[in-house]
């Protein structure tokens, strides 16, 4: 019930993809069900566009900006709120052209910073770039968990994923909080509202929403943080 629509983009079966699966648990995996894990945003509801194809050897992915091309395409026509780009490489005029479009839209865009610094998408301007908690202090990035976090493992299992893929998908989620309670948010108002609520870049999801009226007490958990 968490996946609003899946779509293909390359040839493959979309079942047994590891890396899609972990990043949609981590954001959006159901609540109530006393099953498993939560997600940060379990009343979000995904777009699972793969567009990637994950190598079995190594458990990294490989993409062609055409197939990345379409299905940020088909997330712009579905006026997706909020996209997660788990991924990174070398720029592209194509994709750079659709994420601006997206946010001139009214997306917010999260993308992965990568261990090795800000690539594309995550340099582009407008763009939120997230790295997990290992991240050089040069990087230009917001800092999200991204060391052994739990989640959902394929066909039906679970296991504990690390990376900037991971803290990206955290960082998503928040921001799919922020647009639940505040659907008036632009990207660059979400941006500073991250930014100013982070304590040392390390993002914090309670006083973000409790900075944008969304109904938070964060109490004692700011001075603990």
């Amino acid at each position: 019930g968490q996946v609003a629509a899946q779509k293909v983009f390359l040839a493959g079966d979309a079942r047994g993809d590891r890396h899609g699966t972990a990043v949609a648990g981590v954001i959006a995996a159901k609540a109530g069900n006393g099953v498993g894990i939560v997600g940060i945003a379990p009343g979000a509801r995904l777009l699972a566009l793969r567009a990637c194809e994950q190598r079995e050897t190594d458990g990294r992915g490989s993409c062609s900006s055409f197939d990345l091309a379409r299905a940020i395409d088909f997330a712009i026509t579905a006026d997706a709120d909020v996209l997660n780009l788990s991924l990174g490489g070398p720029q592209d005029r194509l994709l750079e052209r659709l994420l601006a479009r997206a946010m001139e839209r009214g997306t917010v865009i999260v993308a992965a910073a990568g261990e090795g610094g800000a690539a594309f998408p995550s340099g582009m301007a407008g763009v939120i770039a997230v790295s997990g908690e290992g991240a050089r202090p040069g990087v230009p990035a917001l800092v999200a968990p991204g060391t052994d976090v739990m989640s959902l493992a394929p066909p039906d299992g679970y296991d504990y994923f690390s990376g900037s893929s991971i803290a990206a998908a955290q960082v998503a989620g928040i921001v799919a909080l922020l647009r639940e309670r505040a659907p008036e948010l632009r990207p660059a108002e979400t941006r500073r509202v991250l930014d100013s609520t982070a304590s040392r870049r390390v993002v914090h999801a309670c006083a973000a929403l409790e900075a944008i009226g969304g109904g938070v007490d964060c109490g004692g958990a700011l001075e603990a943080h």
